[in-house]
């Protein structure tokens, strides 16, 4: 399984997303965060990995016994290579584009007049 995460969706600064992180990656598969853009099934029921789209980069990891103790203590940005960007702008912008686009089902079945 594959998790996509993408922190332009949230202004949360830096502190609360590290908290918001450390939480659902105690429990990834059974909770939820407006951050998850994506749940791709990959056929892989041993591992599981997540993508994380943030400061235009994006960061890969996969959750093992030796990552699930830093991350549940310290959120994703322990296993970041650079420095994140502590306070966030922009996402109620770009929940709004996304409320624009026509929905899955709009697209798959047109209504015709």
């Amino acid at each position: 399984m594959i998790i996509v995460m993408d922190r332009g969706l949230c202004d949360a600064d830096l502190a609360f997303c590290a908290r918001c992180s450390a939480t659902f990656f105690q429990k990834p598969m059974g909770t939820d965060r407006p951050c998850v853009v994506d749940v791709i099934d990959d056929g892989d029921d041993e591992v599981l990995a997540f993508v994380l789209l943030t400061d235009g980069r994006t960061l890969r990891f996969h959750l093992t016994d030796q990552t699930a103790e830093g991350l549940e203590l310290e959120g994703w940005e322990f296993l970041a290579d650079f420095e994140p960007a502590l306070m966030r702008r922009g996402a109620a912008d770009k929940w709004r584009a996304l409320a624009r686009q026509p929905h899955a089902t709009e697209r798959a079945n047109p209504v015709r007049a």
